[in-house]
């Protein structure tokens, strides 16, 4: 695992989302696994709900991309829902938005399980969904214990409040096996049981990735939001689940 990658982990996955928003309705996007280190940051928060805001700035301080996403967690298990036709400041044109909503894909949800290895990438607007398997399940399945978990430092660093939330502000500092180093900002909300209601992280590239939690809800969501819906159809991958829309697309498809 990359220091950089790990960072994205301590972000409570929201700034993973964001990282890779712009291809969630596309096949072959990356989709990254929170995985069970997340928990570690979590502390007495592993029940959840709240909405996700997320704005990214590029290395020049630039404000390029915001969005804003409804965000569950369920002990290790993490859903994200988003409307991709929300976004504010995105890089994809309008004309590519309105391609997407046409297509049903506008709408995604995202469900990962970190101890069945799997991750369920649901289109309500399609009523269907792929199942995969998480990017770290090969790797665990072939017996690779080689790689070395990162060394985690944090150190408090002030006390500030976060939306009206007061907040204990601490500095993690992350380094790999290889020695790299990269740092990452942690808000840990005193009222709402050091919920990590703020974190900013800073890519290799120099590009900060903010995530603030509003509207938290620390009573346990319903454990069906972390199922694909019953009646939706299964495909095995994006790439089944194209050629399927791609033939049901094409002339005289409704008549066969």
């Amino acid at each position: 695992m990359t220091t950089t990658r790990f960072l994205h982990v301590i972000a409570l996955f929201a700034s993973v989302i964001a990282a890779d928003a712009f291809a969630q309705g596309m096949p072959g996007a990356r989709m990254k696994n929170p995985g069970e280190q997340l928990v570690k940051f979590l502390g007495k928060n592993t029940a959840f709900t709240a909405d996700a805001h997320v704005s990214i700035q590029n290395a020049s301080g630039e404000n390029v991309h915001e969005m804003e996403f409804a965000y569950a967690m369920l002990d290790t298990k993490v859903r994200t829902e988003m409307d991709m036709t929300k976004m504010r400041r995105a890089a994809m044109p309008p004309e590519a938005m309105a391609h997407l909503k046409q297509m049903g894909m506008d709408k995604t949800i995202n469900v990962f399980i970190p101890e069945k290895q799997v991750m369920y990438l649901i289109y309500p607007g399609l009523q269907a969904y792929c199942e995969m398997p998480t990017p770290g399940a090969a790797a665990a399945a072939g017996g690779a214990k080689d790689a070395k978990e990162p060394k985690i430092e944090q150190t408090e660093i002030g006390k500030e409040t976060i939306d009206g939330h007061p907040c204990v502000k601490w500095k993690v500092i992350v380094t790999d096996d290889s020695g790299n180093k990269a740092n990452a900002l942690l808000w840990r909300a005193t009222d709402l049981k050091e919920l990590l209601i703020q974190t900013q992280v800073t890519t290799d590239n120099g590009t900060l990735i903010t995530t603030l939690f509003k509207n938290v809800n620390q009573n346990k969501p319903d454990a069906a939001l972390f199922v694909p819906p019953a009646g939706f159809k299964r495909y095995g991958s994006m790439q089944e689940l194209m050629m399927d829309k791609m033939q049901n697309m094409m002339p005289g498809a409704g008549t066969r």
